[in-house]
């Protein structure tokens, strides 16, 4: 019996925490065309996102995305750009955001640069072009660890390249809470 109640008490707490965060738009959907610039102060073409800093190319068929269902972004549009968006999640909760990671073959620099921003985490993330084209991009994915801030939590990407049309490649942004040591340490000792 005392064994019973641990697990509904492990899977109750479980269930407080939702598995999946909203990222609003995480795989950049509603364009069907091959590219489109977008500009800073853009808080509409990308539903979902805002460009805040320079411009940045909203992929459609123009190269292969990471997993064939979704578009992706150039964060170097004309000038390298900044974008971003304020999502919702509960205040102190761990969370895993995870992103696909690939580079604009199309020119220099060979490595790709973006800094990422989740709450009060960053991170900067590199991309190698070498040997990668439009037919086969590389995809990688990456993940950064955060604390949610409550309803204003910043995510953002920032390109790390200067003066290049050519940078670095995200996709399918999505985030997800990650369980309290303590409800993983009694599942542990449970199994």
């Amino acid at each position: 019996m005392r064994r019973f109640l641990c697990c509904l008490a492990v899977f109750a707490a479980i269930a407080v925490v939702p598995a999946f965060a909203d990222i609003n738009n995480g795989t950049f959907a509603g364009y069907s065309g091959v590219f489109e610039t977008v500009n800073s102060g853009d808080t509409t073409t990308i539903p979902g996102w805002s460009v805040t800093s320079g411009s940045v190319d909203w992929i459609g068929s123009y190269w292969q995305d990471p997993n064939g269902t979704s578009n992706t972004i150039d964060l170097d549009g004309n000038s390298p750009g900044i974008m971003g968006q304020f999502d919702s999640f509960l205040l102190g909760q761990q969370y895993l955001l995870t992103f696909w990671l690939a580079g604009n073959p199309d020119g220099l620099p060979t490595v790709k640069t973006v800094n990422v921003t989740a709450g009060i985490s960053s991170q900067v993330f590199t991309f190698d072009t070498t040997g990668h084209d439009k037919t086969n991009m590389g995809w990688t994915k990456e993940s950064l660890l955060f604390t949610g801030a409550g309803a204003s939590t910043t995510i953002a990407f920032a390109s790390g390249d200067t003066g290049s049309p050519y940078g670095p490649a995200i996709g399918d942004v999505s985030a997800s809470a990650v369980p309290e040591p303590a409800a993983v340490l009694l599942m542990g000792t449970l199994l």
